[in-house]
């Protein structure tokens, strides 16, 4: 079966990634599985192993695909785990463009059709919930299940700050802002601190690590520049009804980056959809609280709604 995998990889023009000292920011050095860099326009970095049901995990804005680390460890046994790096993220490639979340849905279904995937079950954080929720939308009958964690796009962000927003999104202002405050960010990602979860405590130190120069900050403070204001400009709410699949709705109680009482309401449009709020447990709850993740995202694949 690897041997299989290699040569599938090989005559694609993929090669095994090339691990640099520095990893960059919030990517874990810990990842179990094999990663890879595709001979595709975006140099897709992802990871694709096991067999059997194929689930496809999506991160979120700034993320990477070894965000799932906690997830994919107990899947990869009976599952095919597959994830990539969205461009302009992560190690994929991160051209100086407008970047948007039809950018990122097109370049999801490229990489599945480069890998030969056709049928699967999405997996998507936060920005990576939008641009599946738009995927499943934009394609109805193509996928077998919806994973959403603390996703965006599903409540609309209040008018003042679309309105706001425009005048800071700018990257120069963005590096400096996220310079100085991205200790405060990431603090505010989660409910627990770093001295009570492990989990926490890796993602809140790799977050906060750079190569000199800071390129990872500058990078994320230029790709945010457009991708901000087009993910606040969706809504899907009007939408959630045409949703053709089972969906899995799963938030955090003290999610501070999403409107989860709006969204959670707003779910209740989408035909089959199971929706759950976790205690104790903020905007990434595949860190934060991976078990009681694992436990509903097992249950859904099983005994979907």
């Amino acid at each position: 079966m690897v041997a299989s995998l290699l040569s599938t990889r090989r005559s694609l023009g993929d090669e095994p990634l090339d691990h640099a000292q520095w990893l960059g920011m919030s990517r874990s050095h810990t990842f179990p599985l094999p990663q890879w860099r595709a001979g595709d326009a975006h140099r897709t970095v992802f990871f694709d192993e096991g067999a059997g049901r194929t689930l496809v995990f999506v991160h979120g804005l700034g993320g990477n695909a070894t965000h799932f680390e906690p997830l994919v460890r107990v899947l990869a046994p009976g599952y095919r785990v597959v994830g990539l790096d969205l461009v302009g993220c992560g190690w994929s490639a991160k051209p100086d463009r407008r970047y948007t979340i039809e950018l990122a849905r097109d370049h999801l279904f490229d990489f599945l059709e480069r890998r030969g995937i056709r049928a699967a079950t999405l997996v998507g954080h936060s920005y990576g919930g939008a641009v599946c929720l738009d995927a499943a939308l934009a394609r109805p009958g193509r996928f077998e299940g919806l994973v959403l964690l603390c996703a965006a796009g599903i409540a609309p962000v209040p008018r003042w700050m679309r309105l706001v927003a425009p005048l800071f999104l700018h990257r120069r202002l963005l590096y400096h802002a996220l310079l100085t405050g991205a200790d405060f960010i990431v603090r505010h990602v989660f409910v627990d601190g770093p001295d009570e979860n492990a989990g926490v405590r890796w993602f809140r130190d790799s977050a906060m690590r750079d190569a000199p120069g800071n390129p990872g900050l500058h990078d994320f403070a230029r790709v945010c520049e457009s991708l901000c204001r087009d993910v606040m400009r969706h809504d899907y709410g009007a939408r959630l009804r045409d949703l053709d699949v089972p969906v899995l709705a799963l938030w955090g109680d003290g999610d501070q980056l999403t409107d989860r009482v709006a969204s959670l309401g707003r779910l209740r449009a989408i035909p089959r959809v199971r929706t759950v709020l976790l205690e104790r447990c903020g905007h990434m709850p595949m860190i934060e609280r991976p078990d009681e993740t694992l436990v509903h995202l097992q249950r859904f694949l099983t005994a979907p709604p």
